[in-house]
């Protein structure tokens, strides 16, 4: 029996322009016109170096996200070839203002339809807890963070999707076990296949999308969250 929904966030629950996008206008508003294709491959290239430089630092889930998040942007700023002080730290201060965050339309109605079903909801995410807060206090809208039961960061859990530990610290906030929870998320390799090993029900949304290629004909998907209801019921 279905007694919860977890949701991931970004692209599920939420929209804003890609990072790259909103890293284009900020360096814009330095004096700074870059392509995006090369922002893209920017981006690329120093997640490979800061993904190998921080196995020896202190782990990025025990530090605060804003601390994170600049020093990623100054391996994309090096990748650029941006020689500007403050530069990284910057991109940080003025990237909520920027990215345009907004709730999906069928976000709020289908969270409440849930909660008036009776069923706990909550969130998942590759992103900070304390981000988490600040997303919701900057973006408004009908989709409140109290409607959440349960509310699980990198940090919180010490790992990052698929990664079983995030599902199952939800889980068992919730006092519930993973077959009693449907996991729904963007993502097939972090959301479904990540949930779907801890024994939870997956539900890939694609939103517009075509299925990505390599995945399985077979999973369960929906386009639109008011779709879940067809599946829950």
């Amino acid at each position: 029996m279905i007694r919860a929904v977890l949701f991931d966030i970004g692209d599920t629950l939420i929209t804003s322009l890609d990072s790259e996008e909103a890293f284009q206008l900020i360096l814009r508003e330095k004096g700074f016109e870059i392509d995006l294709e090369k922002i893209r491959d920017a981006h690329k290239k120093a997640s490979t170096e800061f993904i190998s430089k921080h196995k020896d630092m202190r782990p990025p889930d025990a530090r605060d996200f804003n601390e994170v998040y600049t020093a990623w942007n100054d391996y994309v700023v090096k990748e650029l070839g941006l020689k500007k002080k403050g530069l990284g730290k910057y991109i940080n201060k003025r990237w909520f203002d920027v990215v345009g965050l907004r709730a999906y339309d069928d976000s709020a109605v289908v969270v409440n339809r849930l909660s008036v079903m009776g069923l706990r909801v909550g969130i998942v995410t590759n992103g900070y807890r304390k981000e988490v807060d600040e997303i919701f206090e900057r973006m408004g809208g009908p989709l409140k963070i109290s409607m959440f039961d349960v509310i699980v960061g990198r940090d919180t859990a010490g790992a990052s999707k698929p990664d079983p530990r995030p599902f199952l610290h939800a889980a068992g906030m919730l006092g519930l076990k993973p077959d009693e929870i449907i996991f729904v998320g963007d993502r097939y390799d972090k959301d479904y296949i990540g949930s779907q090993g801890v024994g939870m029900t997956p539900v890939l949304l694609l939103r517009g999308r075509k299925l990505p290629a390599g995945v399985p004909e077979d999973v369960t998907t929906i386009q639109t969250l008011d779709e879940l209801m067809n599946i829950i019921q």
